[in-house]
């Protein structure tokens, strides 16, 4: 089982069209132990377009790529069961700044 602040590969619906999925790196922001889900938000390598969007400073250290956007806006909740990859852990840094815009 993953926790809070992973970043794991889910096939996660995109925001503009729910039919279609893509493989991406997701941050666990929060376990439903009840529902046995995670709660995540979906990383995209695209420029940051909303204000709620936040670019990943401590990248190396959540083993991503430069210029990863957390989309905190965009959350979705998937089976615990179900089958991810592990990518990293988010830094505190970045998790703080996270936190920070979530709750305006």
């Amino acid at each position: 089982m993953y926790r809070k602040w992973d970043i794991i590969w889910v096939n996660m619906p995109f925001r503009e069209d729910p039919n279609q999925t893509k493989t991406r790196p997701c941050l666990i922001i929060d376990i439903d132990y009840e529902t046995e889900e995670y709660i995540i938000i979906g990383i995209t390598t695209s420029s940051p377009m909303r204000d709620t969007d936040y670019v990943v400073k401590y990248y190396k250290q959540a083993n991503l790529k430069a210029n990863n956007v957390i989309m905190t806006d965009y959350i979705v909740k998937v089976s615990i069961s179900g089958k991810y990859g592990y990518v990293g852990h988010l830094d505190k840094s970045d998790k703080i700044s996270i936190m920070r815009i979530m709750s305006e």
